[in-house]
């Protein structure tokens, strides 16, 4: 009872998003002082097609989208530099806790709002990826934002906000390509709405599928005339020497890193061949073709590999790194794959692993809680599914959705755009919980 009167006070969300907030910016002003530390092997691809812009405003590249090189651009040409743009995706950051509790609010009450704005201010993973200088913490608002604007649909039925959902859920494609096809769980959920005939439905799905295509479909055309595919980068190639890598190491029982390295090689050698290999478009085709191959040799590995529960650990070497404690691209996640989490730990944390994780400890606590109400929730969920359904559908259109497709590269970052819908669902879990505690108790005295 006490716990619900606190969260459902007024000042109660900005109570957390001021704790948001100081949660990300003490990692930040670390991470700022070395100029490397937010830096990843990724952030090249977005760092210089934004310098580009601002010198020439030329996007002369097809391998990233360019979403996320825009932004970083904008805060560029106002004089802004890296920890400029640190600093604002710590903004952003907390502005994904604020959006989080608007749609829980929406989606169950103010309670359940404040709860999963806690959650994602508290969130490990969260605080650790605000300052690194790649696409996840931009992404997850406009992920949050989608997220938001497909409840106010579902309360409503009212098509504008559909209309608004795949516009922020087409511009999110262009920050990163996992949501291209984010549009069909969209329809689905739509054509799955008990309140609304299916006249109606179908007319909102082919609306929001029109709108989709419009806004993805001219980049897409650009990277065509530019000499690459018909597609949002020519970064997806990449899965051969990743996902590929991960399948081959499975299969062939060795690691990820000699079998990664070992596909470079190859690939090396192949596009040294420039006759056949001239531009972009050929190369890229080279690696997808390559790419099924191996999937099709091994699909039922390959399509098991897409759930695995090491997408849900909390980054907490990442957090580390931003205070200069370790450092990355230490062949952790090759560790981790073949030996398992305690053997990862080991290899990452040294043999100080058992201090650093005391010291974790207040961080690690509201991850735990949060999987443990989620976990709750989703099982309660399939066992009464006939009545929640829709709830079930909104896990794997808004969670699994992101948890799925990046396979067996478990990068604890890629739960970020999950991570407003596991608030939800979890905060109203530990809600249900508390108002049956309340009732038996008042049973009880009674």
């Amino acid at each position: 009872m006490y716990m619900r009167k606190f969260l459902e006070q007024k000042y109660t969300l900005w109570a957390i998003l001021l704790l948001a907030f100081i949660l990300r910016i003490i990692p930040a002003f670390s991470a700022v002082s070395d100029e490397k530390r937010p830096i990843r092997p990724d952030s090249s691809g977005y760092l210089e097609p934004a310098k580009e812009l601002l010198a020439s405003g030329t996007y002369s590249s097809t391998r990233r989208p360019p979403g996320y090189p825009v932004f970083v651009s904008a805060i560029y040409a106002v004089g802004g530099n890296n920890s400029a743009v640190v600093f604002i995706q710590v903004l952003i950051s907390v502005a994904v806790c604020a959006v989080t509790a608007c749609t829980a609010k929406e989606y169950a009450g103010n309670a359940a709002g404040n709860l999963a704005g806690l959650f994602m201010a508290l969130n490990l993973t969260a605080i650790a990826n605000a300052p690194l200088l790649l696409t996840d913490t931009f992404f997850a608002l406009f992920t949050a934002i989608t997220f938001y604007l497909f409840i106010r649909y579902k309360k409503s039925s009212r098509l504008p906000w559909l209309i608004g959902t795949a516009a922020v859920a087409a511009v999110a494609t262009l920050i990163r390509p996992i949501n291209q096809l984010f549009i069909l769980p969209l329809m689905v959920l739509t054509a799955f709405l008990p309140q609304m005939r299916w006249k109606k439905k179908l007319i909102h799905c082919a609306a929001s599928f029109v709108l989709f295509l419009l806004i993805i479909t001219p980049w897409m055309f650009r990277n065509y005339l530019a000499g690459a595919t018909f597609d949002i980068d020519t970064n997806t190639g990449a899965m051969r020497h990743q996902n590929g890598a991960m399948l081959l190491a499975k299969v062939n029982g060795t690691d990820f890193e000699s079998e990664k390295a070992k596909l470079l090689k190859l690939e090396a050698e192949t596009f040294a061949d420039t006759e056949k290999f001239p531009d972009e478009r050929t190369k890229e085709n080279w690696r997808k073709a390559e790419f099924r191959k191996m999937v099709l040799a091994h699909p039922v590995t390959y399509f098991c590999q897409h759930f695995d529960p090491l997408i849900f650990m909390p980054d907490a070497p990442t957090l580390l790194e931003c205070f200069g404690v370790t450092s990355s691209d230490r062949g952790t996640m090759g560790v981790l794959k073949k030996d398992g989490i305690f053997a990862a730990v080991r290899h990452y944390f040294g043999e100080n692993y058992l201090s650093i994780l005391l010291f974790l400890i207040p961080l690690l606590i509201p991850v735990m809680f949060l999987y443990l109400a989620f976990a709750g929730k989703l099982i309660k969920d399939l066992i009464t599914w006939k009545s929640s359904y829709f709830e079930i559908l909104l896990f794997l259109a808004f969670a699994e959705y992101y948890l799925f497709l990046p396979g067996s590269i478990t990068a604890p970052r890629y739960q970020l755009p999950a991570l407003p819908c596991l608030c939800t669902l979890a905060a109203c879990a530990i809600l249900t919980f508390f108002r049956k505690n309340d009732k038996t108790a008042g049973n009880t005295e009674n």
